[in-house]
């Protein structure tokens, strides 16, 4: 199977930490896993709230992560200077101690996923401060993934299982989602927290802390939250584990955020009473950072052209990300496991324009399963900073979104993600092998929608609950393929089967004729659809959405035995597909 995630050196180098680190930290078969119990954030924090320094220097947080590389970027060019800003950057993975900072006034900002801001708003609030999100840096397109046990197939199948994850790190909400999406309570799973988010690179004496060498160690955990250098290393290159070289056997990547790409958010949130005092600064702050990431987008596009300067930020990234100055193949894989969202990414996530994955949304998708987690209590405010989208897009290149008013339209239509031909040549080639492994293999989550017999009429009015469902999944997993089944019953063709009062080639027509019919709904489906992502005003990529039509191939009863299973069998389904699948033509268009 193609990996779809990292280069090879970059794969090798974490095989190779993980083996020093595994042979001279902890025996993985004979340590312990220190499992922490699950507690809010606000119960560990014991810093007294302080105003912020004012030295003049502010002191800005990064998280090892690529859309950090811009904000390095920013400050190496000299844009944050250029906008009057005195900054001073500094790594901090450990997310606790970012918010012990902001709260005790060493700096003003706090850097992490929409999930960690949501797990230390309730810790501000009872320090007596509120929290104001100002800009989302990027979303995850492969930077993050579940890795699961052999005899997991499907997300349907996580019920009842126990799931590995570090605590307040990047993939709480992750995991919420998947379950949600899948209509398992977490009542009916189990998480086991842990307090690292990858292989330590210090002494544990002896006891396991991070998620990845607890589903090494404990055969009882089904499946591991991690970061895709660590899912390559458990799944032996991204397919499936041979139990050698750290892998687990059997092990596989379930979904990556390359799939799951519009789930785990990176955004600045600052202090409140700093940006009340300071909106202004705070402002030039963001418009700094949309400047960066512009002419970080320059650099890439012309990197051969600009190889010495390419090179210079790839050392000064690895130097401060990873703390090793020659990790520059590191630092260059980084970039691609996130989508940088610039100002037009930011005007959709703040104000929902043409996306349904928008700020409010994840907030209360977040704090919903905090709740239920037992990470929150109640809900916790937390504000956008609303700002002037058009006069943020002074001196930018690549703004077209300028105005939050309905009236205003994206000047072009995405581009195609897939080849459609190529998908939809390779699909009916493997429904005519075997239409149940189609199914099964690398199907996440389906919807389906009823029609009546001859009907050929799919309204919106009449379906836009079962779109509404569709659409949501598939703006959440944005990397996701949706194929679109038409399926007709067959209870007719088996008739003329049993009766034998039609030849062999008469059956076959008749089985034709019912695909053909089964993809003209599909299609009438499609487009139904389509229709009603532009009536509520989203940017959809039409080149997700595939129809397919497999007639009498796949149906839910064969033969059907009431009035029920056969209006059960004339259906049309949304099948959300990862695109982690071995069909090699669901790699993305370039």
């Amino acid at each position: 199977m193609q990996s779809f995630f990292l280069p090879c050196t970059r794969f090798a180098m974490v095989v190779l930490f993980a083996l020093l680190m595994l042979s001279t930290s902890v025996d993985v078969a004979q340590a312990q896993v220190d499992a922490l119990t699950a507690e809010r954030l606000v119960e560990g924090v014991t810093v007294g709230t302080r105003p912020v320094a004012s030295t003049g220097e502010i002191l800005l947080p990064l998280i090892t992560w690529g859309g950090d590389i811009a904000t390095i970027y920013t400050h190496t060019q000299g844009i944050f200077a250029q906008e009057g800003l005195n900054v001073k950057l500094q790594r901090e993975d450990k997310f606790k101690s970012q918010v012990e900072a902001c709260i005790g006034g060493v700096t003003p900002y706090l850097r992490g996923t929409m999930g960690m801001i949501n797990a230390a708003a309730e810790a501000f609030k009872a320090k007596g401060l509120e929290l104001v999100v100002i800009y989302q840096l990027t979303w995850s397109v492969g930077g993050d993934a579940m890795v699961v046990r052999s005899n997991i197939k499907k997300p349907a199948n996580l019920k009842g299982k126990k799931i590995a994850l570090q605590l307040y790190g990047p993939h709480m909400d992750y995991v919420a989602n998947i379950l949600n999406t899948s209509k398992i309570s977490l009542s009916d799973i189990s998480l086991t927290w842990l307090s690292e988010l990858t292989l330590p690179t210090y002494d544990t004496f002896g006891k396991i802390i991070d998620p990845v060498s607890a589903f090494q160690a404990d055969e009882s955990i089904d499946a591991v939250m991690c970061i895709i250098p660590d899912a390559l290393m458990l799944t032996s290159g991204g397919k499936t584990g041979t139990g050698a070289e750290g892998s687990v056997e059997g092990a596989k990547i379930l979904i990556s955020s390359k799939t799951a790409s519009r789930v785990i958010a990176d955004v600045y949130a600052v202090r409140k009473d700093y940006f009340d005092a300071h909106k202004a600064e705070v402002q030039k702050f963001v418009h700094a950072l949309m400047r960066g990431q512009e002419a970080l987008v320059d650099l890439l596009k012309n990197k051969k052209s600009q190889q010495a300067v390419y090179m210079q930020l790839l050392t000064a990234s690895a130097d401060m990300l990873l703390g090793a100055s020659q990790a520059t193949a590191d630092a260059e894989a980084l970039l691609e496991d996130c989508e940088f969202v610039g100002h037009d990414g930011n005007v959709r996530f703040f104000t929902g324009k043409g996306t349904t994955r928008k700020f409010s949304t994840l907030n209360r998708e977040i704090q919903k399963s905090y709740g239920n987690m037992g990470l929150m209590i109640g809900t916790v405010p937390i504000e956008s900073a609303n700002w002037d989208y058009k006069a943020l897009s002074q001196g930018l290149k690549y703004a077209t979104l300028v105005s939050t008013t309905v009236a205003s339209k994206p000047k072009s239509k995405p581009k195609p993600k897939f080849d459609t031909q190529k998908i939809t040549q390779k699909i009916e080639e493997q429904i005519s092998v075997e239409p149940t492994t189609w199914a099964e293999e690398g199907t996440l989550f389906i919807v389906e929608i009823y029609f009546d017999p001859n009907q050929s009429n799919f309204s919106v009015e009449r379906y836009s609950g079962d779109f509404q469902k569709a659409l949501e999944i598939a703006q959440t997993y944005g990397g996701a393929l949706i194929i679109i089944e038409g399926h007709s019953d067959p209870l007719g063709i088996l008739t003329a089967r049993k009766d034998g009062k039609k030849l062999p080639a008469e059956i076959a027509q008749m089985e034709q004729k019912a695909k053909t019919l089964a993809l003209q709904r599909a299609n009438a489906v499609r487009q139904s659809f389509l229709d009603f992502c532009q009536q509520s005003d989203l940017v959809i990529d039409s080149s997700q959405f595939v129809p397919i039509g497999l007639g009498i191939a796949a149906p839910k009863y064969s033969p059907p035995r009431t009035k029920e299973e056969w209006a059960a069998n004339r259906r049309v389904v949304f099948r959300i597909k990862q695109i982690e699948a071995e069909l090699a033509e669901f790699v993305p268009l370039q």
